[in-house]
């Protein structure tokens, strides 16, 4: 990858000192210059000097800089002074990973290059599935999250139900899935950049997420092709060790395309009968359609809402349980009734999450 040119002034040595470190240790994609007076920062522009991305401290983000960058991004370090006319801003004093973050999304969102924000990618994806509603994959999904946030691994969460249920537990993003959705169908609109700047991190339980869509009508529009772009748009972005999604009951060619991008699949179950003829159903729809083994292969059972010293009032046939491996029982748990409790009790969530987490990770990660 070509490297682009960046300015950094500040007059406060030795924040320049570990900004400038930061990034050279982290973001190679950029060749520094670094300058501490203003004065300097003119003679070197009037001199010809250049630069892709101009980061400074609000005092130098004057017109005359603005003049002398036409064709450069530029940036201004606020510490709540309103930005400079023609600047960008970014809040100077945060953890430096966040404000690289952000100084890279801002520069590949004004120049259309997705480049700069994507990585080596060994993100997995792991999808909650069932064929029958009220199984609970919504609640184990967010659960899965919550657990994996604690346990230090970057996880996003990631709803594609056609209509959403987690729409009044999670606040809002500034951006939504109805961006990422335009930005997938428009030609010239980068659905990566779209993402990162939709991204919002639940303060209580740690996991990111996006917002669903404006209108369940945007799903219509949508085919299961531009849905698998969006989850390899993600792993490309490599900013996560798990990306957890949560989809529709039903068996379209969106939900067979989460299906096909993913790395495990959860299919939670409840003990009724309800639950578990739909989940036959599937099997032996897909023991006559060779192309969906693959799908099929990589599901999970998880046993929701058991209840302890009672014995299930229905068992799982034999051509359910041979064909899918048991992954984990998830004991009735009063906090997981209600989604908006769960974040207050993520440390309870995430021992009885356990196994599901391991199984997920395949052991990697230690909690």
């Amino acid at each position: 990858m070509m490297k682009r040119k960046m300015i950094l002034a500040d007059s406060d040595d030795l924040f320049l000192k570990e900004i400038s470190c930061y990034f050279m240790e982290h973001i190679p994609q950029f060749e520094l210059t670094v300058f501490t007076k203003k004065e300097k920062l003119h003679q070197y522009l009037e001199q010809g000097g250049k630069a892709d991305i101009l980061l400074v401290d609000q005092c130098f983000g004057d017109t005359k800089l603005k003049m002398l960058t036409p064709d450069t991004t530029r940036i201004v370090m606020s510490m709540g002074a309103a930005p400079a006319e023609g600047f960008d801003t970014v809040k100077k004093y945060q953890k430096m990973e966040s404000l690289a973050n952000t100084v890279l999304f801002k520069y590949a969102e004004a120049n259309n290059a997705p480049e700069m924000v994507r990585g080596n990618s060994n993100t997995r994806i792991a999808a909650f599935y069932s064929p029958a509603g009220g199984t609970g994959k919504t609640t184990l999904a967010l659960a899965l999250a919550m657990t994996a946030a604690m346990a230090g691994v970057r996880v996003m969460y990631l709803n594609l139900e056609e209509i959403d249920s987690v729409n009044d537990v999670l606040e809002r993003t500034s951006g939504s899935l109805s961006d990422i959705f335009l930005a997938l169908k428009t030609r010239g609109m980068n659905a990566g950049i779209k993402v990162k700047g939709a991204i919002r991190t639940e303060s209580q339980a740690g996991f990111d997420y996006i917002s669903g869509v404006e209108s369940v009508s945007e799903y219509e529009e949508l085919n299961g092709k531009e849905i698998g772009e969006l989850l390899n748009i993600i792993r490309e972005l490599a900013d996560y060790d798990l990306v957890v999604v949560d989809q529709s009951s039903g068996f379209t060619d969106k939900t067979r395309a989460v299906l096909a991008e993913a790395d495990t699949v959860m299919v939670p179950v409840v003990m009724d009968e309800g639950s578990v003829s739909k989940l036959v159903r599937l099997l032996e729809e897909s023991a006559l359609h060779d192309m969906y083994d693959s799908l099929i292969h990589k599901m999970n059972i998880i046993i929701n809402k058991a209840e302890p010293h009672k014995k299930p009032a229905v068992l799982l046939p034999d051509t359910a349980g041979s064909r899918l491996p048991l992954c984990a029982t998830v004991m009735l748990f009063p906090a997981m009734e209600r989604k908006r409790t769960m974040l207050q009790a993520k440390e309870a969530i995430a021992q009885l999450m356990g196994p599901v987490f391991q199984a997920v990770m395949g052991g990697a990660v230690e909690q």
